[in-house]
This record gives C-alpha cells, sequence and structure tokens, in this order.
C-alpha cells in the first residue's frame, strides 16, 4: 500500500485541513496496518487492490446537450419507458438551448438516457446517447415530417367513389301484383317487359329469361335452376317476396347481364348452391346464403339491409364493383377488395378469416362494426377510412407503397382495437381527434423512413395510439426510424423498446453521442409517449370507440443516490462498512442536493462532514440514541442493526456544474480516547475506509448486516477490487446478509 491517506487518523485542531492522514501513535499505525492485511485476505481473497480502483461506482461524465422541445430535462442510466429508474438529473429546459451538466454515471452504464416530458409526466422528446467518456456532446433530433399525407378531418370522412344510394321502400314488393303470368308463359309474353309469378303451388321451375324483360316475383318456397347457364338477360327483377323460400340449385353461378337486379324483402330468403359473380346486383332486406364465393365482379352491386351469410370467400374486384353493408353480413372465410373495388360497411360485418386490401384505387371504408380474424393492407390507396369501429381478432398488418397516397384514415372518434399490429415498411395512420388504436397485446414497428408513421391531428383534441407492448421488428440492428409519432398523438404503452440510433461509428455519428444521428423512433411537435398507467388522458368509449381511460397515477420519481459507507477503524478485521451509512441525492437544477444519515453501526462518536463543512449533529444523536452503548428496542433490534426510515435528513449540499455527487469529499470524523481520526474518500489503489455506490433503479443499497464482512454481502465485491472494470457488484445482495428497507 502506498500511504494511509484515505482512511486518515488525525489529531486536529479546529480550522485545520482534515484531508490527510498524519500518524500519532504506534498503536494506531499498528491497527492500521492489520485492517490492510486483513482487508487483502478476507475481502479480497488475496488479490491485490486494482491500482485504478478508488472505491467508487459513481462515474462522473461531463454531458453536453442540445435541446428541441420545452419542458423538464431528466436523465437515466436506463430507459424510462416501461420502467420507473432513478433520476440522474432534472431541471428545466427550453427549445434551442444547449445544457451543460455532469452526471454520476453507475459504473457500466455506458449509454444515458434523456427525455424531455411535460408537467404531466408525458414524455415530448427523447434521446438515448452514449456516455462511455469523461465529456459528451449529443443532440436530441430535430427533423420533422415534411410529407405529412392528406386527411380530410370530418366526421365522417368521405371517399372519393360514389357508393350506391340505398333501395327505396318503394323498390321491395310486399305481394304479387295484378295481371302477373305464371312463370311458365315466359316466353308468350317477352316481348315486353312483363310481371310473371311463381307462387306456393308452382312446383320446381327452371328459368331461362335469355330475351330479358321480366320481372318475377316469388312468394312460397322454391328450388330454381337456370336451363341455360349462361348470363342472366338484361331487364330482369326477382322480387322475393315475404314469407319466400327460394333456393339457387345446381353447379350455376348467378352471374347476370347489367340491369338486372334482385330484390329480397324482410322475411325473405335465398340461398346459392355456388356463387355470385359478374353484374349481380341485389338488393337486400332479408336473408341471404352464398355456398360459394361471393363476388359483384365487372359492375354488380351488392346492398345489404338484412343478413348475408358467405360461405366462402367475400371478393371485390373491378372498378365498378361495390358492396354495401348496412345490416349483418357474415364471411366464412376472407374478404378481398383489390383492383378497384369498393366496399362500404354501414352496419355490422363478421369475416372469421382475413381481410385483405390489396390495391392503389380501391375504397374500404367502414361506418359501422366491422370484425375481422386479420386485417392486411398492402399497396395503398386514399380511401381506406375507418369512421367507427374495427376489431381485429388478431393482427392488424400495414405495408405500403412508398408514396404519400397511401394511408389508413380514422376519423374523429372512431376506433380500433386489435390484438396485435404489425406496421411493416412505408405506410401512414392518420387518426383523427379523440380517436382510439387499440392494441391489446405487440404492436411491431418497422417503418423504415422518417415521414412515415402514426399521425395525430394537426390540432385539437389528440389521438391515442395504445398498445401493451411495443417492440422493435427490424431485422437491421442499426435501422434508424423503426417507429415515428406526429402530430397531435398520445402515445401509449406499458413498455416500448428503448430508444437508440444508428451509425454509430462515424465521425458525424460520434460528434452526436457515438450512436448516431438519426433515432429508432421519433416523438414529433405534438405527439408525446407515456405509460398506460400514468396517461391521465380520458377519451370516453362510444359504439364506435373502445375509448382510452390511462391510470392517471403519476409516478413517484425516484431519485439516484449515492451511499458513502465508513468503517470507523474500531477493529482491524471489521469490513461491514456499516459504522456510518449516508446517502446524497442527484442535485436539483440549482446543484443543491440533500444529504440523508440512513444506518450507524458503529458505538463511536461520529460527526459527517462534506470536506470541511459538518453536517447535521453527531450521528447518534442524529437518532435519539447515546454513543457509546447499545439500544435495545422492543424487539430486541440494537443501533447496530436498526433502521430508521425515512431517513434522517441532515444537511444539504451544493455540487458544482462540472462535478458530479460521485466527487464529493463526504467524510466523517471519529473521536476516541481524546483522538479524533478523519476517514475521507480513498486515493486510487488505497485500501479503503469508505466506499462510494450508486444505488439500484430505484436508488437504493443494501449495506452489510453488522459483522458480516462485504464480501460476503457482496459477494463480487472483493472481484471488483482486484478490477476496477467489473460492474454490477452491489445490485446482487445475498438477501440474507445484508439490512433490507
Amino acid at each position: 500500500m502506498k500511504n494511509m491517506s484515505l482512511a486518515v487518523l488525525a489529531v486536529l485542531a479546529a480550522g485545520c485541513n482534515h484531508d490527510a492522514w498524519h500518524q500519532t501513535f504506534d498503536q494506531t499505525a499498528q491497527s492500521a496496518k492489520e485492517y490492510e492485511a486483513n482487508f487483502k485476505n478476507v475481502v479480497m481473497g488475496g488479490q491485490s487492490i486494482d491500482e485504478n480502483q478508488t472505491w467508487n461506482t459513481g462515474v462522473t461524465t461531463q454531458v453536453s446537450l442540445h435541446i428541441a422541445k420545452t419542458g423538464t430535462l431528466k436523465v437515466y442510466a436506463q430507459d424510462p419507458v416501461g420502467s420507473n429508474p432513478a433520476v440522474l438529473y432534472s431541471s428545466p429546459v427550453s427549445a434551442g438551448e444547449t445544457r451543460a451538466f455532469a452526471v454520476a454515471r453507475p459504473q457500466g452504464a455506458e449509454t444515458l438516457y434523456a427525455v424531455v416530458a411535460d408537467s404531466r409526466g408525458y414524455i415530448l422528446d427523447n434521446i438515448a446517447f452514449r456516455a462511455t467518456d469523461e465529456k459528451v456532446t449529443a443532440a436530441f433530433y430535430t427533423g420533422e415530417s415534411s410529407q405529412a399525407p392528406a386527411f380530410h378531418g370530418r366526421r365522417a370522412i368521405a371517399p372519393a367513389f360514389d357508393f350506391a344510394d340505398a333501395p327505396l321502400d318503394e323498390d321491395f314488393a310486399e305481394a304479387i301484383p295484378a295481371g302477373a303470368y305464371p312463370a311458365d308463359q315466359y316466353y308468350a309474353h317477352n316481348s315486353t317487359i312483363s310481371n310473371y309469378y311463381l307462387d306456393e303451388k308452382t312446383e320446381n321451375v327452371a328459368l331461362n329469361p335469355w330475351v330479358g324483360k321480366a320481372y318475377y316475383y316469388v312468394t312460397g318456397k322454391h328450388n330454381l335452376t337456370f336451363s341455360n347457364p349462361g348470363d342472366g338477360s338484361v331487364g330482369v327483377r326477382y322480387y322475393i317476396l315475404p314469407g319466400a323460400d327460394v333456393h339457387f340449385v345446381g353447379t350455376y353461378n348467378y352471374n347476370c347481364a347489367s340491369n338486372h337486379a334482385m330484390y329480397v324483402s324482410a322475411g325473405a330468403k335465398v340461398t346459392f348452391d355456388q356463387g355470385m359473380t359478374a353484374n349481380v346486383h341485389i338488393y337486400n332486406r332479408g336473408e341471404i346464403v352464398v355456398k360459394g364465393v361471393t363476388g359483384p365482379y365487372a359492375n354488380g352491386l351488392i346492398f345489404n339491409e338484412g343478413t348475408i351469410t358467405s360461405e366462402k370467400n367475400l371478393s371485390v374486384f373491378n372498378s365498378g364493383s361495390q358492396v354495401v353493408n348496412a345490416g349483418t353480413w357474415n364471411v366464412a372465410k376472407g374478404v378481398t377488395v383489390e383492383g378497384s373495388g369498393h366496399m362500404l360497411n354501414l352496419g355490422t360485418m363478421n369475416v372469421a378469416d382475413t381481410t385483405l386490401v390489396n390495391s392503389n384505387n380501391c375504397t374500404w371504408v367502414n361506418d359501422g362494426q366491422y370484425f375481422t380474424g386479420y386485417y392486411v393492407y398492402h399497396a395503398g390507396s386514399t380511401d381506406v377510412i375507418n369512421n367507427c369501429k374495427l376489431t381485429v381478432h388478431e393482427t392488424f398488418y400495414i405495408n405500403l407503397g412508398d408514396t404519400d397516397r397511401n394511408s389508413f384514415q380514422m376519423d374523429g372518434g372512431s376506433g380500433v382495437v386489435t390484438k396485435n399490429f404489425h406496421f411493416d415498411g412505408p405506410g401512414f395512420i392518420v387518426m383523427g381527434s379523440n380517436s382510439v388504436f387499440e392494441v391489446q397485446q405487440t404492436a411491431t414497428m418497422n417503418i423504415t423512413k422518417d415521414v412515415y408513421g402514426i399521425y395525430g391531428p394537426k390540432e385539437g383534441d389528440p389521438a391515442v395510439f395504445t398498445a401493451k407492448e411495443i417492440v422493435n421488428g427490424a431485422k437491421d440492428a442499426n435501422q434508424c426510424f423503426v417507429a415515428n409519432y406526429f402530430q397531435q398523438l398520445v402515445v401509449a404503452t406499458d413498455k416500448h423498446f428503448a430508444q437508440g440510433y444508428s451509425d454509430g461509428t462515424s465521425d458525424a455519428a460520434k460528434a452526436n453521442g457515438g450512436i448516431g444521428s438519426q433515432p429508432y423512433y421519433h416523438i414529433g411537435s405534438g405527439a408525446c409517449l407515456v405509460e398506460n398507467g400514468v396517461a391521465d388522458t380520458k377519451i370516453e368509449a362510444t359504439q364506435c370507440n373502445p375509448g382510452f381511460n390511462g391510470g392517471g397515477k403519476k409516478k413517484e420519481e425516484v431519485s439516484q443516490y449515492i451511499y458513502f459507507a465508513f468503517e470507523d477503524l474500531g477493529m482491524s478485521d471489521d469490513f461491514d462498512f456499516n459504522d456510518v451509512v449516508v446517502r446524497v441525492a442527484a442535485p436539483d437544477a440549482s446543484g443543491k442536493a440533500k444529504v440523508e444519515l440512513c444506518a450507524v453501526g458503529g458505538t463511536l462518536e461520529a460527526y459527517v462532514y462534506n470536506g470541511d463543512d459538518l453536517l447535521g449533529d453527531e450521528v447518534h444523536t442524529e437518532f435519539g440514541w447515546n454513543y457509546g452503548t447499545y439500544v435495545v428496542d422492543d424487539k430486541g433490534n440494537t443501533n447496530k442493526d436498526k433502521i430508521v426510515t425515512p431517513f434522517k435528513e441532515i444537511g444539504e449540499v451544493t455540487v458544482a456544474a462540472d462535478a458530479s455527487v460521485a466527487d464529493l469529499n463526504i467524510n466523517i470524523h471519529v473521536r476516541q480516547n481524546g483522538v479524533e481520526r478523519v476517514i475521507t474518500r480513498p486515493a486510487a489503489g488505497e485500501t479503503p475506509f469508505r466506499i462510494a455506490v450508486t444505488g439500484d433503479d430505484e436508488g437504493k443499497w443494501f449495506w452489510a448486516k453488522e459483522r458480516v464482512n462485504i464480501s460476503e454481502a457482496h459477494t463480487a465485491f472483493g472481484e471488483w477490487g482486484a478490477n476496477v472494470n467489473v460492474t454490477g457488484w452491489h445490485l446482487n445482495p445475498v438477501v440474507e446478509k445484508v439490512v433490507n428497507w
């Protein structure tokens, strides 16, 4: 050992400098030598102390950080989203300023996380930066989207396509009109448009209205076939009257010429053995069952105000084809809207499998309740719009083309609820005021470009995107812009993937914190990030909206502390470092830091100092005890084991702007038999009588119980002493050998 200046034993006169140790008695010197030898054998396991070991887990890092938004700057050693790590630094800041400060970075923490938060605790901005150097320069990302998608922002959002109007009551028939002919007389009267009927007395009929000009009124129960499985002719109408039960049998797909329509009245039922294909025009207020593929191809239209069951798929392909559901439509498999097909839901849509929207020119609009197993949106269109509520039982997947035309739009007050969400590649989700996009489990993000992401409204009340967990789906670990949040948007999640920056090796990246110039995710102006349990944003649940009511419980912010633990040199084989334990909080914006007395395990008279400044009174007196004796409480605890919480505040210190709490010279003066000894910070490589330890995520450290050597309570302590690069020894104590509080 070089000398013993760290474990200072001195006879002091008033006003003397206490940072040096002066030998006064041979007996004291002998005790110090025994302490050193025993420390090496008992604590270090025979290893030598690392010559760079200062016995301090707090590393002072000076930071210069350019601020992009106004709020409260907070710095952590771990990502604060989804956790509540202790705060290393906190101060109000303004957009545009460059803030210089120092923090006591926990040894081994290579990355620091800085956020700017508002008064609610919502995160307005964040950055992660490498902090392994003594001095670090970093900046919040200032880029903003210049390519935001067009958004109507009104109720309800209207597509460009003009959907058919709902049929009128008079379009349906309630009875067979007077003068109608039996259906089997079609060829006798088809020179002009004529009315025909099939009543309950009509037996099975093979229809072949090839010439057209036929209006069929159907009552009763019928199995109908077509003798010529060609296209139905122009000008044919089927009026399925209340109470009728019509079954189109055989292999024929209902495939019609233009101006060919079917009106199914309330109380009627129609079953198709196969499917529907081109040019079908059906207006339904009753019940329809389609056993084959349902598809109003070409210029077809299906307008449902009753109930339709599609036992296979529903497909809408062509520019003139459209589906409007104002009733209930059950699809046993999937729905495909592509090409230039158009779909509007005004009622309830139940899709067992996947809804696929796959075109640059198609229209998919939901103004009602839409339920689907999966929702897959490819290619991108300006007219994919949710005006009410979309519920996805499994995964909502979006991956669109690289253009500003492609978006999934949500009207104000609308809602999406999905089990999982996957945003892969280009695309926009644009949300109106008070709309909610709720991901019940995992949102996987991989958007690939700074402009893409999730947008709230430009002004007014915010929208809410909420998920249990938001994870990074990028295959490239260095990819930037995995997720972006813009405009008036609250992003609420229990856990968000950690912030990071790409291109950490270039000179430009190093100049910006050593991680890169572009973040993994960006919170744009107006947007904010908050944990679900903290959010106090409230949106009322409606038929169209799942609502959002965060926990509203603001986090109880925990300061990071550095604990200064002392041996008073009362015995040469005692290494529990609990004779006096004090802790100092991270300083406030003015540099003031609170000092608290945590434990007094020794019996000698002792005082706490910061440099030459006395803090509080004699340590036993601060707890209401007498030094030199053991105080036994009603549970049999003595002052050696007793923990007094909350800890006793004994003063306040000022931390210099270019220093951190780790640099403070917190020391104790110990008096015994007329001799005063000063125990202060060790020089590098010396045997310690004082150690300085950063708290854990909650700002806590658990010191050893009385007469338990610190290497028994913290088994990696000796390894750390021999190798200063060993980290985390203080975070995994042997529970039964430390004082838990």
